[in-house]
């Protein structure tokens, strides 16, 4: 499952042009800023009367969280709260608090002070991070964050699987505004309307499509719509896998490391085990 989104700062895409482009949310900043960066009421509103979901994520300045220390994260963590609550989100809602740089293990321990004050206004129910791979990937072993935005920046080509957006391209357009392309590969992923939240249906069980009734290996390379069907949903799970039709090297890699993971036989073959694995197995 996903589901496609843009985020923007200043430009306001017309809602005709996201309705064309199929923008399921607008990820959406709270900050200080006064220039008309900032969600107000009225996009809210527009947003939801078009069924377009809001997220939020706040961000002052790009290294904040590394500046900002534990009374940092209070006073911004309040702020967004506030200013949260008067575009009408629910206050079960989650926010997001931008890393918007290329964090090393040497900022963590500052971060993490930030990222404990904010928690200690919001709970960490409701913390979400934006950021590259590495930060993302150490709030959530530290239980510092619920929620994740990966951005592909900063990520030499790693995704961490835990998290619910994944801004995956920059610098598009949309109704002539500049925007950045997201995924959300979760059904909650922090998305909310004025005074509404989302439905939570019970997530659909997997159903594996008909084994194709070949072995696929390399080498030789194989081709063909299977393949194709096989690394969509590979990619679908999370894995970074070019859905081209071709089970090269780089396919029999992914395949290897999630038989590894699943504690399968590691033979490279994607065989009637594997496929249905594919789509059964626990993500």
């Amino acid at each position: 499952m996903t589901i496609f989104g843009i985020d923007y700062a200043w430009g306001r895409p017309s809602i005709a042009s996201m309705k064309a482009a199929k923008v399921k949310f607008a990820a959406r900043y709270l900050s200080h800023d006064t220039s008309g960066k900032n969600l107000s009421r009225s996009e809210a509103d527009r947003l939801a009367a078009a069924e377009i979901w809001a997220v939020v994520v706040w961000e002052s300045t790009a290294s904040r969280a590394k500046s900002g220390g534990r009374a940092g994260g209070v006073t911004d963590a309040k702020a967004a709260q506030s200013q949260a609550a008067l575009c009408g989100m629910p206050g079960s809602r989650p926010i997001y608090f931008a890393v918007d740089f290329d964090a090393q293990k040497a900022d963590w321990p500052k971060i993490t002070e930030y990222f404990k004050g904010v928690i200690s206004v919001l709970g960490v129910g409701r913390v979400g991070m934006y950021a590259g791979y590495n930060p993302i990937k150490w709030a959530f072993d530290d239980g510092l964050i619920s929620y994740g935005w990966q951005t592909y920046a900063w990520s030499g080509g790693r995704r961490d699987q835990r998290i619910q957006l994944y801004q995956y391209l920059n610098d598009q357009r949309v109704g002539g505004v500049d925007c950045d392309y997201d995924l959300a590969y979760k059904i909650d992923y922090g998305q909310w309307m004025p005074g509404k939240l989302p439905a939570a249906p019970e997530p659909p069980v997997p159903t594996a499509p008909p084994f194709p009734g070949r072995i696929i290996t390399q080498p030789p390379v194989m081709t063909g719509e299977d393949v194709r069907t096989w690394q969509a949903q590979m990619f679908r799970r999370g894995w970074l896998i070019d859905d081209d039709g071709v089970f090269g090297p780089a396919s029999e890699r992914v395949l290897r490391a999630f038989q590894a993971e699943k504690g399968m036989m590691v033979d490279g073959e994607l065989g009637p085990k594997s496929w249905r694995a594919a789509w059964a197995a626990p993500t």
